[in-house]
């Protein structure tokens, strides 16, 4: 049995209607796939700062803030905001980071905030923290104060 030409026609145009899906659906998930790389790219890189930035120690440096170099992002400059939390010793430290981005990889440039807690018993000795400290102390001795007086009556 012998196809007619229309016959042939169509089922050309249909193969050919169904490849250019198939590869126009082959390069959108191929730039979606470079789009999550650079994403992440960024993310890593928005992370490595943060740890750099927070592995210091010193109070002073913290609060000046400054500038890092990463791989993907370029140079980040990077400035925070220091309070005394309701716990002693116990600081939160809200962290902004401002990044260029990248023309090469296609990331737009941008700000970034995180917010952290952190531990630094030594902190308390720097003038700006020293009398909140010793406030906050007072306030937690009185409560202490109260807590007992009240489990005696």
């Amino acid at each position: 049995m012998g196809y007619l030409l229309i016959e042939v026609l169509v089922a050309l145009a249909l193969f050919g209607m169904a490849a250019v899906y198939l590869v126009d659906g082959a390069f959108v998930a191929a730039r979606f796939s470079r789009h999550m790389k650079d994403t992440r790219e960024m993310e890593q890189d928005l992370l490595w700062a943060r740890s750099k930035i927070f592995g210091k120690h010193d109070y002073e440096e913290i609060s000046d803030g400054g500038e890092i170099e990463t791989l993907t992002l370029g140079e980040i400059r990077w400035d925070t905001q220091v309070e005394l939390s309701t716990v002693v010793d116990v600081y939160k430290v809200t962290l902004n980071l401002e990044y260029e981005g990248s023309d090469e990889l296609e990331i737009e440039s941008g700000e970034k905030e995180s917010i952290m807690y952190v531990l630094r018993p030594t902190w308390s000795k720097h003038g700006d923290l020293q009398s909140d400290r010793a406030r906050l102390l007072e306030d937690k001795r009185k409560k202490i104060r109260e807590i007992v007086e009240d489990r005696r009556r």
